[in-house]
């Protein structure tokens, strides 16, 4: 049997504060999960989600959770469990850390033992090196669900991408701003795009540019900011990006640029 998950976390222990599973047949889980300590939780972390932490606290804790996840599975038949990113096996790592029930031990312990990551193989159909947005994915597949950082949706999503990529084999990227960058390619000098309403920027001295997302901004640095010579891997943008938020919220330098992310001052 086949299980599409997602998991949203805390920003820097990143302990799992919810999950999302939709099997091969369509069945449904989804819950909140109280994290082990609320001082985890970022204010960051409630934007992007929607969650809070009055949500958090009155959530069943990760062993209830979890074993109620095990008791949900098809257990007769042999699992494979699905993801989207290299995130996810992080976030169960440290869960792993809290539970003490037996059901919940083993239930984290299978989905890591057993964990997919769709990305790499979901690259390699559209001849790119990075991880394409799961969201970009789904409208180019023509999926219904919201798009709203949700465990349960993006599951979802995951599920319908899966299923519609297989024996996807298309002459062309469709998403341009993902299409494979060699190291020839780099143009060191070049200036980001502006944006109208900039999501994330980045200042240096009296320059400031703005990026629609965390992901564009780390795709700036991949392509004019790193050395010609510097080593991308798959992880490389995931890492980046991970930086990016982390500069936004201690209010550090990155590269020698300081960050900010002006929307989250915006009403309306």
């Amino acid at each position: 049997m086949k299980y599409f998950m997602d998991f949203e976390a805390t920003q820097f222990e990143q302990e799992i504060i919810s999950v999302g599973c939709v099997d091969e047949n369509g069945k449904e889980f989804y819950s909140l999960v109280k994290p082990h300590s609320m001082r985890k939780m970022t204010g960051f972390i409630t934007e992007l989600t929607g969650i809070t932490n009055d949500e958090l606290r009155k959530a069943p804790d990760a062993d209830a959770v979890f074993s109620e996840l095990y008791d949900y599975i098809n257990k007769n038949e042999r699992s494979e469990f699905f993801c989207y990113g290299n995130c996810d096996g992080r976030f169960i790592k440290v869960t792993l850390r809290y539970v003490k029930t037996f059901k919940a031990q083993c239930m984290l312990g299978l989905i890591l033992s057993s964990l997919n990551d769709v990305s790499p193989e979901i690259s390699c159909i559209f001849k790119t090196n990075q991880t394409i947005s799961l969201y970009k994915l789904a409208d180019y597949y023509g999926a219904v669900e919201e798009r709203s950082h949700h465990a349960l949706n993006d599951a979802k999503l995951l599920k319908h991408v899966y299923e519609h990529s297989r024996g996807e084999e298309p002459e062309e990227c469709p998403f341009p701003e993902y299409v494979r960058v060699t190291k020839t390619e780099r143009i060191p000098d070049a200036e980001p795009e502006q944006v109208g309403v900039p999501h994330v920027t980045a200042s240096h001295g009296d320059k400031t540019f703005g990026f629609a997302s965390y992901g564009k901004a780390a795709d700036w640095i991949i392509t004019h900011v790193l050395p010609k010579n510097a080593m991308i891997t798959l992880d490389t943008k995931s890492n980046i990006s991970n930086r990016i938020v982390q500069a936004v919220a201690n209010g550090n330098t990155y590269h020698g640029y300081t960050w900010a992310a002006p929307n989250k001052n915006r009403k309306g």
